[in-house]
C-alpha cells in the first residue's frame, strides 16, 4: 500500500505552493516565495577513509563549530543525519520551508586551508575531489548507495511530516569522476526519479547538478550545452513510467559570463525547466551588492527572456549571501536560500540549527517577515 505523504509542493505562476495553498499564505510580502538553507551534507559520508581532516579529538580547534569524534564510515554520518533531523524544526520555526540535499553532497574542506589540494578546483584534478575523500549516493554504474539513500529518505520524511520541502540536488563536480561514462549519468538520474517516486514523495523539487558551468564538470552531459537533456530525461521518466509530476530543474554559476552560458544554452536549460535555480550574493570588496549585485543582474536577466515572459516559474536562489542580496531578491520577488560566508552549514563539521553565528541575520530576517512582514534583523 501506497504510504500516505503530508507534504505537496506545487507552482502556480512565478508562487509556490504547498499543499494547495501559497507559502506564507496572506503575508504580502513573501507570498509564495520558498526561503531555504543550502544543507547539502546532512547526509555526508566519507567512506574513503584515508583523510584525518575531521574533527576528531580536539586536535583541529581550526574545525571550529562541533566536535563530534572521529569520522568512523557509517556510524558517523549516520548520526549526523540524525542531527541534522532534530535541528529541523529549528529552521521550521524561523520560516524555513525548505533544505538543499544533494546525492554527492558539498564542498565540505572549502575554507581549510592547511590540507593540501583544498583548494583546487575540482576540475583541475582528474578525479575532482574523490582523491581526498569519497562522498557520493551513486556507485559508478549509476546506482544508488543504500546506506546514502536511506539517510535521504529519512530526511525527505522528516520534511514531509513538518511541512517542508527538499530541493534535492544529484550531482557534485567535486565527486562526478565516479561515473565513467555518460550512460552511467543517465542511469542514476532514472534510478534517483524512481527513488522519488516510488516512494510516493510530493516535497521535492528535483535539481539536476550543482553549479552546472563548463569548466565544473569533467563529463559534457553535465555542462550547460547538454544537461537540458537530463532535465527532460528526468521528467519525462517521471511522468510516464510513474504518473509522477516532479520538477526538475538545476542551478548554475557564472550564468553572466558569455564563455560560460552561451545565450542559446541559457535559453535551452531555462526554458525546459520547471523553476529557475540561481546561485549568488552580495560582493562587497567590490561594490556589488543589494540591487548592483549579481543577484539582482540574474534576476533581471532571466526574467527578462521571452520564454520566462511567456510562462514565469519560481526563481528560486538555493545559495546566496548576504542582507543587501536578501533586498534584493525580496524586492523582485525571488526566494533566498542561504550559504554561509564562513560555511557553517556546509562546510565540514557542521553544527545543525539556528544559533549565535555570522548567519543569524539571515533566520532573523525571515522569521520578521512571517511574523509581522518587517524587513529587519532582529
Amino acid at each position: 500500500m501506497e504510504k500516505k505523504r503530508n507534504t505537496k509542493v506545487s507552482f502556480n505562476g512565478t508562487r509556490v505552493y504547498i499543499n494547495g495553498r501559497p507559502t506564507y499564505e496572506n503575508n504580502r510580502y513573501i507570498e509564495g516565495l520558498l526561503y531555504n538553507v543550502r544543507t547539502v551534507n546532512a547526509t555526508f559520508d566519507d567512506t574513503l577513509g584515508k583523510a584525518d581532516f575531521w574533527d576528531d579529538d580536539g586536535t583541529h580547534p581550526e574545525n571550529g563549530f562541533a566536535g563530534y569524534g572521529k569520522w568512523i564510515s557509517p556510524e558517523s554520518a549516520e548520526a549526523n543525519t540524525k542531527r541534522f533531523i532534530e535541528a529541523l524544526p529549528q529552521y521550521k520555526d524561523h520560516g524555513i520551508l525548505a533544505v538543499n540535499l544533494c546525492f554527492q553532497g558539498g564542498h565540505p574542506i572549502q575554507a581549510k586551508t592547511w590540507i593540501p589540494g583544498a583548494r583546487i578546483s575540482a576540475n583541475k584534478n582528474p578525479n575532482g575531489q574523490r582523491d581526498l575523500f569519497h562522498n557520493s549516493g551513486f556507485n559508478s554504474d549509476g546506482t544508488i548507495d543504500k546506506n546514502f539513500e536511506k539517510r535521504i529518505a529519512s530526511v525527505i520524511e522528516a520534511c514531509d511530516r513538518l511541512g517542508m520541502v527538499v530541493i534535492l540536488c544529484l550531482f557534485y563536480f567535486g565527486q562526478d569522476t565516479v561515473f565513467q561514462t555518460e550512460n552511467a549519468i543517465r542511469n542514476a538520474v532514472d534510478n534517483a526519479v524512481d527513488f522519488i517516486c516510488k516512494n510516493g514523495y510530493t516535497n521535492v523539487l528535483l535539481e539536476i547538478a550543482n553549479e552546472v558551468m563548463e569548466w565544473h564538470y569533467h563529463h559534457d552531459i553535465l555542462k550547460p550545452r547538454k544537461v537540458s537533456e537530463l532535465i527532460i530525461q528526468a521528467r519525462q521518466r517521471a511522468r510516464s513510467l510513474h504518473g509522477c509530476d516532479l520538477p526538475v530543474s538545476t542551478s548554475e554559476a557564472a550564468l553572466l559570463n558569455r564563455s560560460e552560458w552561451p545565450i542559446e544554452a541559457v535559453d535551452e536549460v531555462y526554458s525546459n525547466s520547471d523553476f529557475i535555480l540561481l546561485h549568488g550574493g552580495d560582493n562587497l570588496d567590490h561594490g556589488k551588492a543589494g540591487d548592483e549585485s549579481e543577484v539582482a543582474e540574474k534576476i533581471d536577466f532571466i526574467t527578462s527572456r521571452p520564454w520566462f515572459r511567456e510562462r514565469p516559474r519560481p526563481v528560486i536562489f538555493n545559495e546566496s549571501d548576504g542582507s543587501l542580496a536578501f533586498d534584493a531578491a525580496l524586492k523582485r520577488g525571488v526566494s533566498f536560500g542561504l550559504h554561509s560566508t564562513p560555511y557553517i552549514q556546509t562546510m565540514w563539521p557542521p553544527r545543525w540549527g539556528v544559533w549565535e553565528n555570522e548567519t543569524l541575520w539571515f533566520f532573523q530576517k525571515v522569521k520578521n517577515l512571517v511574523q509581522t512582514g518587517n524587513n529587519v534583523s532582529g
